[in-house]
């Protein structure tokens, strides 16, 4: 079973399961990532979630005990990802088994991390939660939207907890490709809150800073 702990500032989610959630979550993203059409890179950034979760389950990233009395819950493992970063990958996940032959398990394990990211997105943001998750599943993952993930994912980082709380769901929906055309303020700029092509243009290339996570 998956579970997930919140980060600070807005900035993602600790990932938690059980040995044999986990193993199969990793299985599973290895499978799709050598057979899906939508995936170019072979050891790209959508395999990221696959090594995320192998280094959980391989105790290399946070063990966590069950809590005294509750034993039977057994050990758990966790491992921190962004959110930007979270919610491509899983895109990419659910929409290349619409172009491949796949079984129950592949369904099950995506429905398990899909039902923890939304229910993390709703806690996370409040008020906003419903927002995140309209945008979240608005995603296109195109061939390139893990180069598009390399400027935003900088800027993310760069940005405070009060930011991601204004811009997060303005800079899910700049991965669109009609974003450029979407409507502006009479005046011909975006809202404040808005992310700007400038500013992607500005964050390609950048080494992400510290997300303070």
């Amino acid at each position: 079973m998956l579970a997930y702990r919140l980060l600070k500032n807005h900035a993602g989610l600790l990932l938690i399961g059980d040995y044999a959630s986990l193993r199969e979550l990793h299985e599973i993203v290895h499978d799709v990532n050598e057979r899906s059409p939508l995936i170019s890179e072979e050891d790209g950034p959508f395999l990221g979630l696959a090594y995320d979760a192998r280094k959980a389950y391989e105790r290399q990233r946070e063990i966590l005990q069950p809590p005294e009395g509750e034993e039977e819950i057994g050990v758990r493992y966790g491992v921190e990802i962004l959110w930007p970063v979270l919610l491509v990958q899983q895109r990419m996940l659910r929409v290349s088994l619409g172009y491949l032959d796949h079984s129950r398990r592949h369904q099950a394990i995506t429905y398990a991390l899909e039902a923890v990211i939304e229910a993390g997105l709703r806690e996370d943001f409040g008020a906003q939660g419903q927002t995140m998750v309209d945008q979240w599943l608005r995603l296109d993952p195109t061939p390139d939207i893990f180069e598009k993930l390399d400027s935003r994912g900088a800027m993310f980082c760069s940005w405070s907890k009060a930011e991601r709380e204004r811009r997060f769901a303005s800079l899910l929906l700049s991965f669109d490709p009609l974003y450029e055309h979407y409507p502006v303020c009479p005046d011909g700029r975006r809202a404040p809150e808005s992310v700007s092509s400038r500013e992607l243009e500005q964050w390609s290339g950048v080494d992400w800073p510290d997300p303070c996570w």
